[in-house]
């Protein structure tokens, strides 16, 4: 019974929070993403100039970097942007509004939102399999790597 009104809590602590900050997102309740789908989102534009929109992802406490998906566009209060189609399916993404002319401090963020994607697996990066070779020859020690394409 108590997680609910936690959760409701937290958002709305949040939402007056980026209310405070440069361009707040107006992002409808329960506003989400379909990935490769065109998306209109909106914010009220409260800095002078262009903006930028990140796509990030994991807890608000430690966001990922993420992707660049709007650079250098007029700081209007809204845009039509299109997430690429192999973003994974998850449900902690959140977007990031940047000033370009102060983008250390007018820097705000949406509330987390799902996207919703055909990708349900994140892309795991495995380094090529490597095996390490020595090669002694009278005093003389040689250390190479081969890979699985060697």
């Amino acid at each position: 019974m108590h997680l609910p009104l936690f959760y409701i809590a937290t958002s709305l602590f949040a939402l007056a929070t980026a209310q405070q900050r440069a361009n707040p997102f107006t992002l409808p309740p329960g506003f989400m993403i379909t990935a490769g789908e065109p998306t209109t989102i909106s914010w009220d534009p409260t800095t002078q100039g262009t903006v930028s929109i990140r796509l990030r992802q994991g807890a608000s406490s430690n966001l990922e970097e993420g992707i660049v998906i709007a650079s250098n566009i007029d700081n209007s209060g809204r845009a039509t942007i299109t997430l690429p189609e192999d973003t994974t399916r998850n449900s902690d993404y959140a977007l990031q509004i940047i000033s370009d002319e102060n983008p250390t401090t007018d820097v705000n963020y949406s509330s987390p939102f799902v996207v919703e994607s055909e990708n349900t697996v994140e892309p795991i990066s495995t380094p090529a399999s490597s095996e390490a070779v020595t090669n002694t020859t009278g005093s003389t020690t040689t250390m190479s790597t081969r890979t699985a394409d060697d």
